[in-house]
């Protein structure tokens, strides 16, 4: 019984990390530790 709730809390801490990382990185970014300035350095903006 308790490997399942390990297992689940696992399970739920990675859906939820990757979630964050996903909505930060659809933010603008690439890369969130990558944040540059304000100015545009070029890219392959549309």
């Amino acid at each position: 019984m308790d490997s399942e709730w390990g297992m689940f809390l696992g399970g739920a801490a990675v859906l939820i990390g990757y979630l964050f990382l996903s909505a930060m990185t659809e933010m603008g970014t690439k890369l969130p530790w990558r944040r540059g300035g304000d100015s545009d350095q070029g890219g392959d903006d549309q």
